[in-house]
């Protein structure tokens, strides 16, 4: 009796104050958490079935990953944005960990669920993270961890020094922004691992190049990178 109580007064706050997709600004529906299903479907993502070449080779001028897969197709203004912009400046963790979860669901489709021992995201300098008070990609790890059934370590790899943002460098300062800033704090943890590099977006890939590197110099056997979104080149 008390659950179907909790049900009718939940509906009736719903009602004065409905809790809106922060893509579509529609009302969600109950059972849906953050993105309403629709707004979901309608998102552009990649074939995983079929990874990018393209991506590939960019993140190979930077390291010799496996594999580099993204999510969604990323363009300025689309609900894309609007998602990662949530999950990275509106305090919205929770938007990382669902989005995570689809993609890992995605993953485990393209048959990719047996391809990794741990997961790795890329770290915010602790400065960055106190100010923020979380960091993105952790969310993001978290989700795919639940899905694939693959451990995940926020600790593993951390950023040694604070970097400028790199929103509006090229492709070369961006490498050289991030050259040198990630450090592993224990070798032994990622010996002979293949390890999946985690981060909310690639554009030129210096910052997972940069991760990546790092673990290969610390005894992983390989290193892929995945990402949420990316632009379609």
């Amino acid at each position: 009796m008390y659950y179907y109580v909790f049900l009718v007064i939940n509906d009736f706050v719903s009602l004065l104050f409905p809790r809106c997709c922060i893509i579509s600004k529609a009302p969600l529906a109950r059972g849906e958490e953050h993105i309403a299903a629709a707004a979901a479907l309608a998102l552009p993502r990649f074939n995983l079935n079929e990874p990018s070449e393209v991506l590939l080779q960019r993140m190979y001028t930077f390291a010799p990953v496996t594999h580099a897969l993204a999510y969604y197709k990323f363009a300025k203004y689309s609900g894309v944005q609007k998602l990662l912009h949530h999950l990275k400046y509106k305090n919205c963790p929770e938007v990382g960990r669902l989005a995570g979860m689809w993609f890992a669901h995605a993953l485990v489709e393209a048959d990719y669920q047996k391809a990794f021992d741990l997961i790795v995201p890329i770290p915010l300098h602790k400065a960055k993270r106190r100010q923020r008070g979380y960091n993105q990609c952790d969310s993001i790890a978290e989700g795919m961890s639940v899905v694939l059934d693959v451990p995940w370590d926020a600790d593993l790899l951390i950023k040694s020094h604070h970097t400028d943002s790199q929103t509006r460098k090229n492709r070369w300062e961006r490498s050289k922004n991030v050259a040198d800033t990630f450090m592993v704090t224990d070798d032994t943890k990622i010996l002979d691992k293949h390890i999946l590099l985690i981060d909310d977006v690639i554009t030129t890939g210096a910052t997972l190049g940069a991760g990546g590197r790092v673990l290969l110099e610390g005894g992983c056997k390989e290193v892929s990178v995945a990402a949420l979104a990316t632009p379609e080149w």
